[in-house]
Parts: C-alpha cells; sequence; structure tokens
C-alpha cells in the first residue's frame, strides 16, 4: 500500500466541516462553551440562548462544526422542517432555528456561526463549503436568519442564488462609553432632549422615578408575566398580535430565564414614577452589551408621556454606570430607536441555493398546489 503523500501546512490548516445529528444537549453544551470562551459572538449565539432553544431537541437536526487541525473554530446548529409536498422539495436548512414557525417565533439576531475569534469568515467559507459538498444537503436550501451582510457576500462568491424574505433591517445601537457624565441624552438632537426632559417632568410630578431590577429568576418570570399584558394591548391598538401570540414564545423565554438568570443573562427592569408603575424592560445581557429585547409600557393620551423613552434613557444610565458599552435596540427603525441610537449595523434575513431550473419548477408547483390545497 502506498503511503498518503504528507500534508502541507496550507493543507493542516485550512478550515474544513463535518455534519452529524445534534448529540444530547449536556454532550454539546461542553462543545459549545469551550469554543464559546475564545468567541465574540453575540447573546444569541451564546449557550444560554441556544441551549433554551427548540432546535436542541427538534427531530433531524444537525451540527456543524468547522475544524482547522484538532481545534472546532466554528459550530452551527441546522433545523429542517417537513415541506407540505415533500416529494417536490426537499426541507430547506435553518440555521440555528428549527424552522417551524412557531418555535422562530423568539426573534434570533446577530447569528451566524459561533467562532473562534478573528475567523469569522473563513469559518463561514468552510461551513457553506460543507453544506454545498454535502450530496444531500446541498441541494437544500439555506435560510439564513438576522444574518451580518458578510453572509450575502460569502454565498454570491460561492456562485449561490440568493432571495431576501424581508427587506435589509436596520439594527440601531447606542455606544454608552462615549457618552459624557454617563448621560444618554447628550449625544441626541436638541428636539430629542427635549420631548425626553419633557416626559420625564411629567412622571416626576408623580413622585421619584425609580428603575427596579427583578433580583431572582422567580421574580423575574413574574415580570414577564405583567410585561406582556401592555405589550399584547399596545400591539393589538396596531392591529397585531404581539410576541406573545404563541406559547412557544413565552416557553422558550421561561426556560431562558429559568436556566439563565444565575448566568446573568435575561434582565427585567420595572420603571416607577411614585407608586405608578410605567412598564417594563426585558433585556439580555452578554460580554458587557445590554440587548433591548422586548418590552411593555402603560401608554396614556397624554403627549407629553413618553414611558418607553423614559426607561431605554433610565436603562442606558444604569448599564453605563455598570460597565457595560452597548446597548443595542436590535432590528427595526422605530423612531425611539434612531433617536436614542449613535449607529447601527444591517442584518438580513434570506435565503442562499443552487441555481437550478429544477428548483424554479418545483417552487412554482408548491405555489400552485398551496394555493388550490388551502391547509386546514
Amino acid at each position: 500500500m502506498t503511503a498518503p503523500p504528507p500534508q502541507s501546512p496550507t493543507d493542516r490548516d485550512r478550515c474544513a466541516g463535518t455534519v452529524s445529528p445534534c448529540p444530547a444537549a449536556t454532550a454539546l453544551e461542553v462543545e459549545w462553551r469551550a469554543l464559546e470562551a475564545q468567541s465574540a459572538g453575540s447573546v444569541f449565539l451564546s449557550w444560554p440562548w441556544i441551549g433554551a432553544t427548540a432546535i436542541i431537541a427538534a427531530p433531524n437536526s444537525l451540527v456543524v462544526r468547522i475544524r482547522r487541525g484538532d481545534r472546532i473554530v466554528g459550530l452551527g446548529l441546522i433545523g429542517m422542517r417537513k415541506r407540505r409536498f415533500p416529494w417536490l422539495r426537499r426541507p430547506d436548512l435553518h440555521l440555528n432555528e428549527t424552522g417551524e414557525p412557531a418555535e422562530d417565533r423568539i426573534m434570533t439576531e446577530y447569528n451566524g456561526l459561533l467562532t473562534w475569534k478573528g475567523e469569522e469568515k473563513e469559518v463561514a467559507e468552510a461551513f457553506l463549503a460543507t453544506i454545498g459538498g454535502d450530496k444531500d444537503l446541498g441541494s437544500h436550501d439555506l435560510r439564513l436568519s438576522g444574518v451580518s451582510d458578510l453572509w450575502g457576500d460569502l454565498c454570491l462568491r460561492r456562485g449561490l442564488a440568493t432571495r431576501l424574505s424581508r427587506p435589509p433591517q436596520v439594527a440601531p445601537y447606542a455606544t454608552l462609553d462615549a457618552q459624557a457624565a454617563n448621560d444618554p441624552l447628550a449625544t441626541m438632537t436638541r428636539n430629542s432632549r427635549q420631548q425626553i426632559n419633557r416626559s420625564l417632568r411629567y412622571y416626576e410630578r408623580r413622585g421619584p422615578l425609580a428603575l427596579e431590577r427583578a433580583t431572582d429568576a422567580e421574580q423575574a418570570l413574574e415580570w414577564l408575566d405583567a410585561l406582556e399584558a401592555p405589550h399584547t394591548r399596545s400591539w393589538r391598538l396596531r392591529g397585531k398580535a404581539g410576541a406573545f401570540s404563541t406559547p412557544a414564545f413565552k416557553n422558550f423565554h421561561r426556560r431562558l430565564i429559568s436556566t439563565a438568570f444565575a448566568e446573568g443573562v435575561p434582565d427585567i427592569l420595572r420603571v416607577r414614577a411614585g407608586e405608578t408603575i410605567l412598564g417594563y424592560l426585558y433585556n439580555l445581557r452578554w460580554r458587557g452589551e445590554a440587548y433591548s429585547y422586548q418590552s411593555g409600557f402603560h401608554f396614556e393620551d397624554d403627549p407629553q408621556a413618553r414611558p418607553g423613552l423614559v426607561a431605554h434613557v433610565m436603562a442606558m444610565r444604569l448599564y453605563r454606570a455598570e460597565g457595560f458599552s452597548t446597548y443595542r435596540f436590535l432590528a427595526g427603525d422605530a423612531r425611539y430607536k434612531t433617536s436614542l441610537a449613535t449607529d447601527s449595523d444591517e442584518l438580513l434575513w434570506m435565503t442562499a441555493h443552487p441555481p437550478s431550473k429544477a428548483r424554479w419548477l418545483a417552487v412554482a408547483v408548491e405555489r400552485l398546489l398551496g394555493a388550490l390545497l388551502p391547509e386546514g
């Protein structure tokens, strides 16, 4: 038998990926946390978030491992949802999501691969090569939710066709350590400062403004319940259901709070003026960054009553005093976000797939059958 040729340094250093069934959560956690310690990933790629998702226990979920030599430098989970007409098209691959709409309403952003810091581009390239080179997975559509535009560029470079499932989303954020004298108002326009100051004075007539923090998981769960009612009411007034319209959303966050509160990840804040509760902020904390994830406020008819602006300003002051560098408002260009932010990112929700006339025909037939044979 002829011995294989020795590997060159380039071969040994090249990133390469493997795909395998997702292991039990206890086993995956060991791998995930080991790489997490070397990563600069967002809270949405942290084990507290990933470990609480349904994808860990989803049928047919996969784990993709990217290695450089013997070192794991990238990890990602793939969920697959069965199609209504499976004989027409194979299931989509969903990065770090299940593919089930109800389960994936948790709104993952700053998504991607958990990656060794500084190797994000190479690991993403290896991931796409691994999926594309798999004789089964390579023909599936790949759905990427809440990713940076790096992924769009890399997909195009690989010759993949891409389609946005929604317009690119602005994700505003405020750089807290650039604010003078711990004052978020210092970076805002004069008009925004005046509006917020009027609102602060409006509420202070009822008593001192206070920002309270849930002190344990039990209280955090109680405040999550209290947040739900004003959140749902405000969204229904706009003709929408709100985040809590499916049990899966609340079940996920109850798991997250129960399992990750001790790590300091979920942070539920209550704002009051004297004895009047103005509302709640449900934030996430991760490695010096705070993410403004969800909220519920008691709105009033008086235009001076702006409980959301007051709550965010108070939270930003709190986090800056605690040494946080960034306050992220997440996707959406709502006016209050752009008023309080100092900068923004852009996030994409997209599908990538190999160009194929057969796929185009299958999609057309799938849509036709869906229109002729409505579910239910």
